[in-house]
């Protein structure tokens, strides 16, 4: 099992196990100050469960302006009031991205699904609320929503969301989740939620298993 990284865009890619094209692309968002490497290992756990599956982690395009690592938008000084416009200013590097991979893998927008953790949810999650037809679900780890939006314009497809918390939270805490979920039920998506007791602000085996099951339900022969 290899990885190759393209050390001009730093995207690590991870090609489906079963050795073919792509049928499914899961695209794993990191969290504030960290990297696409991170999560990589998430990707491995669940490669041979999903063959068909290409696997990318990219590295957020900001340098971490408070540390190491990498970020989607900056959490210095970040508030409730102006947290969502550095998302909304965030948002189409992330979109630009994913059609870049999604073309490159060979799959259509409804066989892409967002993984991300922490500041990489809230990134996935605004992408669903406002480009729901650039992926076909979205999984969540200790995630929430920036703001609410208004629910996307007619009655088209609505990713599928799975939301996965813990208990023990006291970065992403449980009410932060569960408000997300009730918006995103509210505007007409599917939402499945999980709180993990105990689980701190990481994502544990329990969580990855629930990830996996999730993705082998929303993304039929992956």
């Amino acid at each position: 099992m290899t990885s190759t990284a393209d050390g001009s865009d730093n995207v690590l890619r991870l090609a489906p196990a079963s050795g073919g094209a792509a049928r499914r692309l899961v695209i794993l968002l990191h969290g504030v100050g960290s990297s696409g490497a991170d999560l990589m290992p998430l990707a491995q756990s669940w490669r041979q469960a999903l063959p068909g599956t290409a696997f990318v982690a990219p590295d957020a395009p900001q340098p971490f302006d408070m540390g190491n690592g990498h970020q989607w938008f900056s959490i210095a000084g970040v508030t409730e009031e102006n947290r969502p416009a550095r998302v909304a200013a965030a948002l189409p590097v992330l979109v630009e991205m994913i059609e870049a991979e999604r073309l490159r893998a060979g799959v259509a927008p409804a066989d892409v699904a967002l993984a991300g953790f922490s500041q990489g949810s809230i990134m996935a999650l605004h992408l669903a609320m406002t480009a729901p037809e650039r992926c076909g679900a979205v999984l969540a780890f200790a995630g929430r929503i920036a703001a609410p939006v208004p629910a996307p314009d007619g009655a088209g497809r609505r990713p599928p969301v799975l939301m996965v918390g813990g208990a023990a939270d006291s970065i992403m805490p449980p009410a932060v989740v569960q408000a997300a979920a009730a918006h995103l039920r509210s505007a007409g998506f599917a939402v499945e939620e999980h709180l993990l007791r105990g689980m701190p602000h990481t994502i544990t085996a329990a969580g990855a298993q629930l990830g996996l099951s999730f993705l082998e339900r929303v993304l039929p022969s992956a």
